[in-house]
């Protein structure tokens, strides 16, 4: 199994089993090619609690900041152990527009993962585990502490 940064490693574990062996596969493919490009990627969200989710979609609503979400507690798969958002790097600055992102969408979509660039909301550092289940299907399921998968 690869190890990656410290960061990295920490978001995949709050991840779905399933989630995780995915998230895996696309970092080991996406790291040297970015890295080609003078660029380092790392996963840097994962699992969101309903509250966590929550206090991001108040950004740019009722809290300072800017927009970054669309999507309230229990409306996003961060919230369901199923999706993570990736960063890039060049000299330890984060770079939130990047050309880069395009492409490592294409390498998550060659993985199996889900990439928000592809959506009408283009959300080009998220990614997700292609499970199948409405929102709705997934809050029901962890209400009644089953496994979202």
């Amino acid at each position: 199994m690869s190890t990656f940064d410290e960061r990295t490693e920490k978001n995949i574990a709050t991840l779905h089993p399933k989630a995780q062996e995915l998230a895996r596969k696309f970092m080991a493919t996406a790291m040297p090619a970015m890295k080609e490009h003078g660029l380092v990627i790392k996963i840097i969200c994962g699992n969101r609690t309903y509250a966590e989710q929550d206090a991001l979609y108040a950004q740019g609503r009722t809290a300072p900041g800017n927009v970054v979400t669309n999507a309230r507690g229990g409306y996003s798969n961060h919230c369901f152990q199923v999706a993570f958002d990736i960063g890039l790097f060049r000299n330890g600055a984060y770079l939130g527009d990047e050309p880069h992102y395009a492409a490592c969408g294409k390498i998550g979509q060659s993985v199996g993962l889900e990439w928000g660039g592809a959506w009408k909301f283009c959300d080009e550092p998220h990614f997700q585990y292609p499970h199948g289940l409405s929102m709705a299907e997934l809050r029901a399921r962890v209400a009644s502490g089953q496994s979202v998968l």
